[in-house]
């Protein structure tokens, strides 16, 4: 009977060092990752095959445009709580409606503008293919217009 325990023990023992071992090696990577000192910008550096200069460049680009983009986000916030109230104050468009509409969307324009500015910039420190490559691919993701999708039923059905 002791011998059977022994194998079940051991058997259990086995086991769970298989498993932190395959767990360990799975998750070497993104443990590698996420102790690197902007670990949200390590897939930027693989995909694009940056080298160390290109990356510490590139790197400090998104360091000055952070807050920047911070203070861009701020603002628009900021409007967008200006049109909501004066929303719930009117029951039609008012002069001051309209002032705010076309502030808030001067501000995503300057915001966009900024971003965009901050892309071209991004793809000068990759090499010349990859930079073409990653401006399609945010290009694609920020900025083209039919990327609004309407999320009303009604819009949705207009837009097919």
């Amino acid at each position: 009977m002791k011998r059977s325990w022994l194998i079940l023990f051991g058997g259990l023992v086995a086991g769970l060092i298989a498993y932190t071992c395959i767990y360990l090696h799975a998750t070497s990577i993104q443990r590698s990752t996420a102790q690197t000192s902007h670990p949200e910008l390590t897939w930027l550096r693989n995909e694009y095959r940056l080298t160390d200069g290109q990356f510490a460049a590139v790197v400090q680009l998104h360091d000055s445009y952070l807050p920047k983009c911070a203070a861009m986000c701020g603002r628009i916030d900021d409007q967008n709580a200006k049109v909501q109230q004066l929303l719930a104050a009117a029951n039609a468009v008012t002069p001051e409606i309209k002032e705010a509409l076309a502030e808030a969307g001067r501000l995503r324009a300057e915001c966009e503008t900024a971003m965009l500015q901050h892309f071209y910039e991004t793809s000068r420190q990759m090499p010349p293919e990859q930079g073409k490559r990653y401006l399609a691919w945010v290009q694609g993701q920020t900025l083209l217009p039919g990327q609004m999708v309407p999320t009303h039923p009604a819009m949705k059905m207009e837009h097919q």
